[in-house]
Order: C-alpha cells, then sequence, then structure tokens
C-alpha cells in the first residue's frame, strides 16, 4: 500500500485509533492506481512531518503529503520537486514548512464523515473520557475508576476502529486527551472538552484548533499516577496511590461540571471538508 502513517504501536502489539483511521479513510479517498503504486506514497493523517519519517519515504518517486502535521522530532530536511504538499494539517504546520498558507487546510480526519453518518446529537447518551494510548497503559487502572465512580464511559484509542467510531457516536459529550477523539466527535457532531494527563503535544493542537478557527484552550488533569504494577509497588505506596486516584477522579469531575463543551462551526468544518475533497480529487487526477 502506497500509504505512509505512524505504525509503530503495531510493532508493540498495540493499535491506535488515531494513526488507524489512514487505512481505512485513504483506501476510501484515493484511486486504485495509487493505492497500488511503487513509485508514488500518500503521507496521510498523523504528526509525521519530520526527518525521520520523511527519510522513510524517500525512495519513492514522488511523496504526496496529504493533511498531515509537524509537532514531533526534527525537520531540516531540504525538499525538492519529488515531494507535493498538496495540503497539511493547518496554519502552523503551513508555516514551519514555509509553504503558502492556503496549503494549511486541516487534519483529513474531518473527512471520516463521509464514510461513518453523522447521528442527530442524543443529550441523553453517555459522556466518554478518551485518554491518550500511551496514558491508558501507564495508568489505566486509576483512570477506569474515576471514569466508573463518575459514570462516565471509557474508550481507549487502542479499541478496535468501529466500536471506537460507534461509541463516540453515540456520546453527549467527550472529554478528550486524545486529539483525534476530539477530531472525530467534532466530525461527529458531539461536543467535546480537550484534557492533558500524561501527553499533551501544544504544537499540535494549537494547529489543529487554528485550522477549526477555534480558540485554543487545554484543561490539566491531575495529579499524574502510574499503574500499581504486578505486586511491585512497595505496601506502604499503595494507600498513597489511592489517595491519587481520588484527587485525580476530583480533577475530572471539575472538568465535567465547570467547563464548556467545545464544537466549530459547521460552516467551517463543511468548507475544510470541501476543501479536502478537492485535494482529494486533485490527487487521483494527477497520480491516479
Amino acid at each position: 500500500m502506497a500509504f505512509y502513517y505512524y505504525q509503530d504501536y503495531n510493532a508493540k502489539g498495540s493499535r491506535n485509533f488515531g494513526d488507524d483511521i489512514n487505512p481505512k479513510l485513504l483506501t476510501h479517498l484515493f484511486s486504485k492506481n495509487i493505492i497500488d503504486s511503487e513509485s508514488v506514497c500518500v503521507m496521510g493523517i498523523g504528526t509525521i512531518l519530520s526527518d525521520e519519517h520523511l527519510n522513510n519515504v524517500s525512495d519513492y518517486k514522488k511523496k504526496v503529503i496529504f493533511s498531515s502535521g509537524v509537532g514531533y522530532g526534527t525537520l531540516d530536511k531540504h525538499f525538492d520537486d519529488s515531494w507535493d504538499f498538496v495540503c497539511v494539517r493547518g496554519p502552523k504546520t503551513s508555516a514551519e514548512l514555509g509553504l503558502p498558507p492556503e496549503k494549511g487546510i486541516c487534519d483529513g480526519a474531518i473527512l471520516l464523515s463521509q464514510i461513518y453518518p453523522v447521528k442527530a446529537h442524543q443529550s441523553s447518551g453517555p459522556v466518554v473520557f478518551i485518554p491518550h494510548v500511551e496514558s491508558s497503559w501507564k495508568s489505566r487502572e486509576g483512570l477506569e475508576a474515576a471514569c466508573r465512580n463518575l459514570g462516565i464511559e471509557y474508550l481507549v484509542p487502542d479499541q478496535e476502529f468501529e466500536t471506537f467510531v460507534k461509541v463516540v457516536q453515540s456520546a453527549s459529550l467527550v472529554i478528550t486527551e486524545a486529539m483525534h477523539g476530539a477530531i472525530l466527535a467534532d466530525t461527529m457532531r458531539i461536543p467535546w472538552i480537550p484534557v492533558a494527563f500524561h501527553f499533551h503535544n501544544e504544537f499540535k493542537w494549537k494547529d489543529w484548533f487554528a485550522s477549526m478557527e477555534l480558540d485554543y484552550v487545554s484543561h490539566s488533569l491531575t495529579p499524574l499516577f502510574w499503574k500499581r504494577g504486578e505486586g511491585l509497588m512497595p505496601r506502604f505506596k499503595r494507600p498513597y496511590q489511592m489517595i491519587k486516584y481520588k484527587m485525580f477522579e476530583r480533577s475530572l469531575n471539575h472538568v465535567l461540571l465547570t467547563q464548556k463543551p467545545i464544537l466549530s462551526e459547521e460552516s467551517r468544518l463543511n468548507k475544510l471538508q470541501t476543501l479536502l475533497r478537492e485535494r482529494v480529487d486533485y490527487i487521483n487526477n494527477k497520480y491516479g
């Protein structure tokens, strides 16, 4: 498959919804000739515009960038005419690359509504909490306990793809540390609240917020804690860990009760989706 996206979680025996969007969505958007190409590579959704990832595709005759973002690693590469920056995640990525502002459209995940229907918002649906996938690895026990006590549904990004989408579609509100949890919620027209626990890349969030014409905000959840391990935690530390769990629970409840949910203007979302579909047509016509 001539698509490039972050797959390190697969190598670790896991998965991550934000990365798994690529094979699901890009095979829907792009022609079979591009999918089967050995000379053209489409760099897709994710924070993958860094020297490490760009070097991984350097052998392709043509490298086509579709809605990727800057945010991790160094970026010192010089680009020749084998690189076609069709569009990137947002204005901050565009500025970092020295591209015209109109190239910074949006994250391609907003096109998921081309595959999954947008349902009428149900105020009776569950509140859903989505941690960053690595936050779940580090702290799942306490995160799940807090959500359970507050009547919140806990949804991990390493969940099966279709299940993840269905849970978000059914939610009345999404509280999310995972950025693609916010993007999916917004695209499905479900209000959302961004939070930070172990992981929050401010650059990439600001980039996407700016593309949606939203004022950036993020709410920190405290305190940090880690999983107990398999009997390795000294016994005297376990009561302290339980205190941390309850403090985190209060922090999450405070966000739930006091912070105003976000939802982009539908007219803005529709405009960006139209611009991305035009970029898809350009790629299919030129390289397909």
